[in-house]
């Protein structure tokens, strides 16, 4: 098993809680009550005030900025220096395998059911193995349920999402990188987050697909994997420096490797046959955070990625000590009602902002070396 699906192993396996997936939190706004299985970081939380989506938007920075320091609208051309040197790492890079994207056209189709997904992953031995072992860990087991061992009882288990996830994180090519562990260990939380928040988002949106929302999530920061795969330690420590040193992500990038990581990402996701809207998504993913919601390319995805990203950074508490500190991405005042007309989204629910709040609560327990526990 290579690291990279290792590392998501152990992401999903037994060092996690169980965590059952709810249903829809469209209805959040009507019920209230703790996740099962979660418990709340305080013992007082009737006392503490109520916060809603729209609590935290009021609370982001205000944009558009009006100089960026890379403008998203008219990016700096990749120098051929660079366009040689990248493409030649990328290609190196081994494809994702044929039965993924066999997989990834069922899941596409509506109503795709176990049973259809089950009769592709028997085919691939280490696949079908590699399934029932996360379906029969701690992680989706309750102490006493009895081994799974048919593929399509494996899927109902995990559900279409999870199940999408986990052979993702098997397939996927080994872009590890031992001098940069610690950095890698970021970005997939990160993604993890970002891919997390953005299925529960698109639950009452309905217009956009949930596994698409969260596949997005996971995978549109995959160039900075590319740049810690493909950059030597030099290269790296110059662009840790002019990030630190205040100059915009995009901006440094361009400056220090003469491409950014959404170069670095659309490629990879060129060589990997991903999906047209991941790579649109990788694209754009930036895009948000200087144009309004009608300018945007694909505006329902890239608002929700967004959106994920806005409470991931007011709610996650990382400071970042790595290559990219977090970017405090700003949000458009004339984008809210865009959330709840078009999107659906319960901005003013207590409830539904809980839901995401212990999202980020359950995922930081998988990271104890990011988010060490308090010392008694």
């Amino acid at each position: 098993m290579s690291w990279f699906s290792q590392l998501m192993a152990w992401l999903s396996g037994a060092n996690r809680s169980r965590q059952p997936e709810r249903s829809s939190p469209a209805a959040a706004g009507k019920k209230a009550g703790p996740s099962k299985g979660y418990a709340p970081r305080s013992s007082n939380s009737e006392t503490q005030p109520q916060q809603s989506l729209q609590n935290l938007l009021d609370m982001c920075p205000k944009g558009p900025v009006s100089t960026p320091a890379y403008s998203i609208k008219q990016p700096l051309p990749m120098q051929k220096e660079a366009i040689e040197r990248l493409a030649a790492h990328i290609n190196s890079i081994p494809p994702m395998p044929e039965i993924w994207h066999e997989i990834q056209a069922i899941l596409q189709q509506p109503g795709a059911s176990a049973s259809d997904l089950g009769q592709c992953i028997v085919r691939d031995p280490v696949l079908t193995a590699h399934i029932l072992t996360v379906c029969n860990s701690a992680a989706y087991a309750s102490p006493g349920q009895s081994e799974i061992t048919n593929i399509p009882l494996a899927i109902a288990r995990l559900g279409l999402h999870e199940t999408s996830s986990v052979i993702f994180q098997s397939l996927a090519p080994d872009l590890s990188n031992n001098t940069n562990r610690h950095q890698i260990r970021y970005i997939w939380f990160h993604s993890q987050a970002i891919a997390a928040l953005a299925r529960l988002l698109a639950e009452p949106a309905r217009s956009v697909d949930r596994s698409t929302a969260s596949l997005n999530g996971m995978l549109h920061d995959i160039g900075k994997l590319v740049i810690l795969h493909t950059e030597p330690d030099e290269r790296l420590q110059q662009l840790s420096t002019l990030i630190k040193a205040g100059h915009d992500s995009l901006a440094a990038e361009h400056a220090a490797l003469g491409y950014t990581h959404l170069d670095a990402g659309v490629m990879l996701a060129l060589h990997w046959h991903l999906p047209r809207q991941v790579r649109e998504l990788i694209t754009h993913h930036h895009h948000p955070d200087q144009l309004p919601v009608a300018d945007t390319p694909d505006p329902q995805a890239n608002m929700i990625n967004h959106l994920a990203h806005l409470v991931l950074q007011q709610r996650s508490g990382l400071s970042g000590d790595g290559i990219w500190q977090p970017h405090q991405r700003q949000w458009l005042p004339e984008n809210t009602r865009y959330l709840a007309d078009t999107l659906q989204i319960p901005v003013n629910s207590p409830v539904f902002f809980q839901q995401l709040d212990d999202a980020i609560e359950r995922l930081k327990r998988s990271f104890p070396d990011l988010f060490p526990p308090p010392q008694p």
